[in-house]
């Protein structure tokens, strides 16, 4: 009895352990470089679009370097600067982008494929050395060699977590022997294909180190993806749960992509309502001087400053925040010095005057451009007519924890032309207000998911109440007709 006892004990304990999570790495994404004769405009926005994936996943631990310059300022601000040091650093390097002379009609349209090939490299910051590498093939059907870039985002990004967290079967369905994978639509595509491994673990005499002995047993091809997990089927040899899956290249190519869904995340940690974090707009950027809407060169400098200051009105409304005006910079600047060199100012001024302006949280963000062009005017306004479809920005924002610089969410916000009407000047106006708007919600519901789910509850109480009382309110009473005397 004791014996079997201690033998439960045992099996709980290593069921304990195996269950454990994996601690997340901290990790910097280094610049993509490229070799001499790469198509560089193809690949523009690569490193900030790569960096999303990876915080999406929330597998690493990502930090913003880039924020360095910002974060120091905010130690002037009164802030403490306790920067993290990363584990490891993964930089990559684009080889080539060709066209591999195949062709393909998708939904009607003449596509051609393209080849990319990519080096990824993983560096120990401890030691200084590169310990592991690897060299990728992308193959995808496109229009132009632009639209590759949304595959090597997703195919790169997989690669750099599959080193830690290797894609594996979660489940295996009894009845069809349908598959479930652990990566989902973030990073797979229905069509592609895997090589299924299965490992084992042994131990190295000469190192000490447990390492694994892998051997194909079978192919298996994504059918449908979800948030978190993909489901695949065996097109040949077997599978069973913790198999691992690695890339494989079929004869075929590369199978046609399907758009997925995108689908918000929510995060599980609200804020105390006693503690609201402090949140600061730093100025965006964008590489676009002007921007062309129904063939008018407009500054693309002032569609910024407008979505900044709608984006500090809304996060100020959700009431989730303490907002900071970064624009006032000079003033903050001068205010301080005032304090410092003022021989009648209480020493303790400079100290509460800086608390209050630190911030815990950095919006930054890049916004990429398109010029949108109508297909014709009303015929009764004499206005021009949104296209029936076209993007004409795409918002690349992150929110980045100021003292340390670990991004915290990292998401795209995409501005689609047709849902805006009106001048020039008024179109560029409300895309920039929707997209504040768009920003905002992110923001609240992933560091306040239940201020959030309330605001929400009210703004629909609010339109449903509003609604009620138009359908209740009487029809106005005709207005009395003048009665003329006859004198």
């Amino acid at each position: 009895m004791k014996r079997l006892l201690v033998s439960a004990v045992a099996a709980a304990f290593a069921v304990s352990l195996s269950a454990a999570p994996k601690t997340p790495k901290w990790l910097v994404l280094d610049k993509m470089t490229y070799q001499s004769g790469v198509d560089r405009v193809a690949f523009e926005g690569i490193d900030k679009l790569l960096l999303t994936r990876l915080v999406q996943a929330k597998k690493y631990k990502c930090l913003d370097r880039d924020m360095y310059d910002t974060a120091a300022r905010e130690e002037g601000f009164g802030g403490k600067a306790d920067l993290i040091p990363a584990g490891y650093a993964m930089s990559g390097e684009i080889v080539q982008l060709l066209k591999s002379g195949k062709s393909r009609s998708i939904a009607g349209t003449a596509k051609s494929e393209y080849i990319a090939t990519v080096s990824i490299r993983a560096n120990d910051l401890r030691t200084q050395q590169a310990y592991e590498a690897e060299t990728l093939r992308v193959a995808a059907y496109c229009q132009t060699p632009k639209d590759m870039l949304v595959h090597v985002v997703k195919r790169t990004a997989l690669a750099i977590l599959m080193r830690d967290y290797p894609m594996y079967v979660m489940d295996v369905d009894e009845d069809d022997g349908e598959l479930t994978l652990s990566y989902g639509a973030d990073f797979l595509e229905p069509g592609e294909q895997y090589e299924v491994r299965r490992r084992k673990a042994i131990v190295d005499d000469d190192t000490g180190e447990e390492v694994y002995k892998e051997k194909t047993v079978g192919v298996c091809e994504v059918t449908d993806v979800g948030k978190n997990t993909s489901a695949a089927k065996l097109i040949s040899g077997k599978a069973k749960l913790k198999d691992v899956l690695r890339f494989y290249e079929s004869d075929e190519g590369a199978a046609p992509p399907v758009p997925a869904a995108s689908v918000q995340e929510v995060s599980a940690r609200p804020f105390p309502p006693a503690k609201k974090p402090r949140i600061a707009v730093a100025p965006f950027i964008t590489k676009s001087k002007t921007v062309t809407v129904w063939g008018n060169s407009l500054e693309a400098r002032s569609w910024l400053d407008t979505l900044i200051d709608h984006l500090s009105i809304q996060l100020t409304n959700t009431g989730s925040f303490r907002t900071l005006d970064r624009s006032f910079g000079p003033e903050i600047d001068r205010e301080l010095d005032r304090i410092v060199n003022d021989p009648n100012a209480n020493p303790n001024d400079v100290c509460r005057l800086s608390k209050k302006l630190a911030t815990d949280y950095l919006v930054v963000a890049e916004v990429m451009f398109s010029d949108v062009a109508s297909p014709g005017k009303d015929y009764v306004t004499g206005l021009p007519l949104p296209p029936p479809s076209a993007q004409f920005a795409e918002v690349r924002f992150r929110c980045v924890h100021a003292p340390t610089t670990e991004i915290v969410i990292s998401d795209i916000v995409r501005v689609d032309s047709q849902n805006f009407y009106g001048t020039p000047e008024v179109f560029m106006s409300g895309s920039s207000e929707w997209s504040a708007a768009n920003v905002a919600a992110i923001i609240q519901s992933r560091l306040d998911p239940t201020g959030f789910a309330r605001r929400q509850a009210e703004l629909k109480a609010a339109a449903e109440a509003a609604a009620a009382a138009a359908a209740q309110q009487p029809a106005p009473a005709p207005k009395p007709q003048g009665v003329k005397l006859g004198f």
